[in-house]
């Protein structure tokens, strides 16, 4: 299990899903992680200064450009990739528990 497997894994436990298999809860991992690396994706391209952000977009017109092509390019941008991805996960495990926090309120 990596990192952000487990990063997922205690956001979920935080929730408390009353009777929810291993089964459910593998596949909501699964449809997290799916959501939590888009919305990290995005962050960092948001985040590209401009004139990085137009090479972006020329770089991505090329259709054999790999994902580790990609990395680089982002690495190399001037992004602090670390910061942005620490705010967006902190922010994606607010959202997540953000409903626990609304019911307990009721």
């Amino acid at each position: 299990m990596d990192q952000l497997d487990t990063f997922i894994k205690d956001i979920i436990d935080a929730k408390q899903l009353p009777g929810i298999t291993e089964e459910a809860k593998t596949g909501l991992i699964e449809e997290m992680r799916e959501r939590l690396l888009d919305q990290i994706n995005r962050a960092l391209i948001e985040a590209l200064p401009e004139e990085k952000a137009v090479e972006f977009s020329t770089l991505l017109d090329n259709e054999l450009i790999t994902d580790e092509e990609v990395q680089t390019f982002i690495e190399n941008s001037g992004v602090d990739v670390e910061k942005v991805t620490a705010k967006t996960m902190l922010a994606f495990r607010g959202l997540y528990l953000q409903n626990q926090s609304e019911r307990a309120q009721e």
